[in-house]
């Protein structure tokens, strides 16, 4: 029998799964005390929770038969990763049981600030009869921008071309047959996008690119008397200058579901009395409907009891498996493959249309032995890199599970193959074709266990993907470098490590500087500026 808490309130379709499971003694302690919690959870081999139970480093120290941890719900940041797979813990979330509710809550939070219903209802509440107070417009004609076409923002999109709106969309990472498909009108450029739009709807997972999106200068975008919808992420959106945008006549109404701290507090600047006529607020009500909460608790079930069977399951967000039983080299190149995507999101100067993999060394002859079953049937390698090139502009919601599928999504073809050895004894190399002449990037481990980055466009040079690193192309000549470090010697930046590759006859250079913390954008912009470099790019290689 396996011993399965359930340590949250969560909805009765997956306390039916895991009740009428015959091989499960089922624990009810959803308000159990972290005390008593860190007691019980020592006999527990799996645990189901919300967002309200820290599956931190002591409770995990304190069950050592844990094998699953699952979420009801998409996020996962109660849970710490890196202790669970280095515990061989699997983590399972619910990331596709919330899509339509998300999506049907951001057309009600639309249809209720075009319609001033919520100001509406209350004046009528109070014993008022004002219906000049609450003049609406109506949906048909006005032209939606949704940024950031993932799931749900594909979901909004087609329902608001319902309501007869002109539909268009911002996301770079999506490629134009996919949106043509649609029928959404594409924009390359946000700032563009905004000032064209009647109506705004975010749907952007919240990273390093996307928080503070929508800021000042963006607001100042805006088309005059346009409207702004927030159901994603609080963090998207100055919230702030968003009031002021209110009060300027910038924008005419707001509706947000989501809030950088959460709850709001009292003096939060969408809460002032006198912008209450133009304000939708809600408690983040997104995935609160009756039918995204079954779906997540049985989703989460499901896939928790498959875990502990040792049955094909879904949404595993760190995949422990397949590194429990890979040799130190092959988790070497594995964590290489990543940081090799991540590399390669950060140079592609557009969408990614293709990806391609080729593997070289006697290393990946060996897999073919490996008695686990492959998601998607692609080698672990891949996955790897698919996930760190997809979660620089997703964020780190996306996992191993789901990376080839959102790459499918994206209309990325993924190609993989293998090769003999050439310089290196073993190595993965990555073409990303992304419109123009194709991206590519070649990494090895050492015999040391050290990654090195050994190739990018032909250009040879040999670097750490590790922490912050700046990247630069420059014309071969003399004065380039010095220029590049006294710039950063005068920002306060340190440069721990540098190497410089050339390319035979392309009169042109490639550098790499690790340094102790990142450059800000507006000193990465100045050193194209002064130091006549041709690009500059600044990465974290270990950011989440």
């Amino acid at each position: 029998m396996w011993k399965v808490m359930v340590a949250e309130p969560i909805h009765e379709e997956g306390i039916r799964i895991l009740s009428g499971a015959p091989d499960v003694g089922l624990v009810l302690r959803p308000k159990i005390p972290r005390g008593e919690l860190l007691e019980e959870i020592k006999t527990v081999d799996a645990v189901l929770t919300r967002s309200g139970t820290a599956i931190d480093r002591e409770f995990l120290e304190h069950a050592p038969r844990l094998k699953v941890a699952a979420r009801a719900g998409v996020g996962v940041d109660n849970i710490d990763l890196a202790e669970a797979s280095r515990r061989g813990v699997v983590v399972i979330n619910a990331p596709t049981g919330n899509t339509l509710a998300a999506t049907e809550h951001t057309l009600a939070l639309l249809l209720s600030m075009a319609r001033k219903l919520p100001q509406a209802h209350a004046s009528l509440r109070s014993g008022a009869w004002e219906r000049k107070s609450f003049m609406g417009f109506q949906l048909h004609g006005k032209t939606l921008l949704v940024v950031g076409l993932g799931r749900i923002g594909t979901q909004v999109a087609l329902r608001a071309k319902a309501f007869g709106m002109e539909v268009a969309a911002y996301d770079p990472y999506v490629q134009a047959p996919r949106m043509e498909a649609l029928g959404l009108r594409r924009f390359e450029n946000l700032l563009e996008a905004l000032n064209a739009s009647d109506i705004v709807t975010l749907h952007v997972p919240a990273t390093a690119e996307t928080r503070g999106m929508i800021g000042k200068k963006e607001l100042e975008a805006f088309r005059d008397g346009a409207c702004l919808i927030n159901c994603a992420r609080g963090s998207l959106v100055d919230e702030a200058a968003c009031a002021d945008a209110l009060r300027n006549g910038k924008l005419s109404r707001v509706a947000f579901d989501v809030y950088s701290s959460e709850p709001p507090k009292a003096d939060h600047p969408l809460l002032a009395e006198e912008l209450a006529d133009r304000v939708v607020l809600t408690p983040h009500l997104g995935a609160n409907t009756e039918e995204a909460q079954s779906a997540v608790a049985r989703i989460a079930a499901e896939n928790l009891l498959a875990a502990l069977r040792g049955a094909p399951y879904e949404h595993a967000v760190n995949l422990p498996f397949v590194e429990q039983r890979m040799t130190g080299s092959r988790r070497a190149f594995l964590d290489l493959a990543r940081r090799i995507g991540v590399l390669g999101a950060h140079l592609c100067p557009e969408a990614a249309t293709e990806i391609r993999i080729l593997r070289r060394g006697p290393l990946f002859e060996e897999e073919d032995a490996v008695s686990f079953e492959l998601p998607y049937r692609f080698a672990p390698f891949t996955v790897s890199m698919l996930k760190g090139f997809l979660e620089v502009h997703q964020g780190p919601e996306v996992n191993l599970m789901i990376a080839p599928l959102l790459a499918s999504e994206r209309g990325i073809r993924v190609e993989e193959a293998r090769g003999e050895a050439s310089t290196y004894r073993n190595s993965l190399e990555a073409s990303f074709v992304s419109g123009g002449s194709p991206l590519t990037i070649t990494g090895t481990v050492t015999e040391e266990g050290k990654m090195r980055i050994v190739e990018i466009n032909g250009f040879w040079i040999d670097f750490v993907p590790q922490g912050a690193v700046l990247l630069f192309s420059n014309y071969d000549r003399p004065g380039v470098i010095g220029r590049v470090g006294t710039l950063l010697g005068m920002a306060g930046v340190n440069i721990a490590n540098f190497a410089l590759g050339r390319k035979n006859g392309s009169g042109q250079a490639l550098g790499a500087l690790q340094i102790d913390l990142g450059v800000p954008a507006q000193i990465v912009e100045a050193l194209r500026r002064d130091a006549d470099l041709i690009w500059a790019v600044c990465l974290d290689f270990d950011a989440r």
